[in-house]
C-alpha cells in the first residue's frame, strides 16, 4: 500500500534490534497488530510521538507504530538489500548464558505458564528464532527445554568441558548438622567457584546437613550439603568432636566463635544452631550443668539480678519464649528476638537463638538434661 509521509519530513530507515509489537497508534489505548520479528526493517514516516514511530512495514506492506527504543537507524537499503532483510534466515543454534535469574516458560505466548526458575549464569542452547520476546532453549546438562526471555540472555561461546563433568566422589562421607557462617555465601553445583556452577545464595545461620567432604587440594576443602550442592568448608560451622559425651539426650555448647549449640543423642549429633553468647563483662559460665527449670513464656527484667532497667546494661523484655535455665543465677537457653548476631557475643550470659532453634531445644530437652558448656 502507499505510505503517506508527513509534509516536510524526510523518511529514514530503522531495523528492530529488540522485540516489539506493531501498534495501531502512539497512545496507550493503541491496539497491537502483532509482534514484529527482531531484524525487521521499517521506513519511518513521521517524527516520534509518545515514544513510538509511525512506520511503513515492508514485510506486511502496511503501516503502524513501533516502540522507538526497540529500533535503530540503518542506511536506506537498496531493493536487493531490502529483499535480503525480508528473507527468513536459516536459523543456526547458538549458545547463551543467563545474566540474571530467568523464568522457564512453556511457550512464547501470553498464556504460557512458568515451569521453573533458571539461576543466573546458566548455559543454554538457543534452538529457534525469537518469538514474542522469547526463544526456545535447552539446558544441556539436564535436557530441559523451555522458552526464555531474550532480555535475560547474552551471547556466549560453547560451554567448557568441565561444565558437563559429573560431581566428584566424596573423599569422606558424613552426616553432620551445621550452619552457614558469613553473609552472602554461595552454594555451587560442583566444588568449583566458577560462576556457571553457582546455585543458591545462603544466609548466615542457614541450617545444612554436611553429607560429604571433597578435598580439591589448592582449590580448598568443600562440604557437600545436598545431592549436588557444595559450600566451601570455611563457610559452614559443624560440631567439633567433644572431649566427653553423655548417655541419652544432652546438649553441647561450644563457645568458640561462631558459638554452636548442638543436640546429641549419645555420641551422635542430631541438630546444631548458632547462638549469641555472653559478652566479656557478662560471660557465659562454662562447665557441666543440668537444666534446672523451664519457662515457656516470661518477662526478663534486669532489676531481678541487681541491674536497674534504666542502666546502660539494663533490660526489660516481654514474651521471651522457651527459656531453659541451667544455673541458679539465670544463665539459660532461650529465644532471642532482639538480636541476630548469631554465633557471637552480645548477651548477659545466656545463649540466645532464633525462634525455630529455641523451639527445637525446648522440645528436645527437659529438666535434668545435661548441658556441657566449654570453649
Amino acid at each position: 500500500m502507499a505510505a503517506a509521509l508527513t509534509q516536510g519530513f524526510t523518511p529514514w530507515w530503522v531495523l528492530s534490534h529488540s522485540p516489539t509489537d506493531v501498534w495501531s497508534g502512539p497512545g496507550a489505548d493503541a491496539v497491537s497488530f502483532g509482534p514484529a520479528p527482531v531484524g525487521t526493517p521499517f521506513r519511518v514516516l513521521a517524527p516520534q510521538v509518545s515514544g513510538r514511530l509511525h512506520v511503513y512495514n515492508p514485510r506486511t506492506d502496511n503501516v503502524g507504530w513501533v516502540d522507538a527504543p526497540a529500533v535503530g537507524p540503518i542506511p536506506a537499503p537498496t531493493a536487493d538489500e531490502l529483499a535480503a532483510l525480508l528473507t527468513p534466515a536459516t536459523f543456526e543454534p547458538w549458545w547463551a548464558m543467563t545474566h540474571r535469574p530467568a523464568v522457564a516458560w512453556s511457550s512464547p505466548h501470553e498464556d504460557a505458564f512458568a515451569w521453573n526458575r533458571i539461576p543466573q549464569w546458566r548455559y543454554l542452547e538457543v534452538l529457534g528464532p525469537e518469538e514474542s520476546g522469547r526463544v526456545l532453549t535447552v539446558d544441556p546438562r539436564i535436557a530441559a527445554y523451555a522458552y526464555v526471555e531474550t532480555a535475560a540472555l547474552g551471547l556466549v561461546g560453547r560451554p567448557p568441558q568441565n561444565y558437563f563433568s559429573a560431581p566428584p566422589p566424596d573423599d569422606e562421607t558424613l552426616a553432620l548438622p551445621g550452619r552457614v557462617v558469613g553473609s552472602d555465601v554461595d552454594s555451587y553445583e560442583r566444588p568449583d567457584r566458577e560462576v556457571y556452577f553457582s546455585a543458591d545464595r545462603l544466609e548466615h545461620n542457614t541450617p545444612v546437613t554436611v553429607q560429604g567432604i571433597v578435598d580439591r587440594g589448592e582449590a580448598g576443602t568443600w562440604y557437600r550439603v545436598g545431592q549436588a550442592a557444595y559450600v566451601p568448608s570455611d563457610k559452614v560451622r559443624v560440631p567439633r568432636l567433644p572431649d566427653r559425651t553423655f548417655p541419652g539426650r544432652w546438649i553441647d555448647a561450644n563457645l568458640s566463635e561462631p558459638v554452636l549449640v548442638t543436640a546429641y543423642e549419645g555420641d551422635v549429633p542430631v541438630y546444631a544452631a548458632l547462638a549469641v553468647k555472653g559478652t566479656v563483662a557478662f560471660q557465659t559460665p562454662t562447665g557441666v550443668f543440668r537444666l534446672l527449670r523451664r519457662v515457656q513464656n516470661e518477662t526478663m527484667d534486669s532489676a531481678t539480678i541487681g541491674i536497674p532497667r534504666t542502666a546502660p546494661t539494663g533490660y526489660y523484655l516481654r514474651d521471651v519464649l522457651f527459656t531453659q535455665y541451667f544455673t541458679a543465677d539465670g544463665a539459660a537457653l532461650h529465644y532471642n528476638y532482639w538480636r541476630s548476631n548469631w554465633g557471637y557475643a552480645g548477651s548477659h550470659g545466656c545463649m540466645g537463638m532464633n525462634y525455630d532453634d529455641s523451639l527445637f531445644f525446648w522440645n528436645f530437652a527437659s529438666v535434668g538434661t545435661v548441658i556441657y558448656v566449654h570453649l
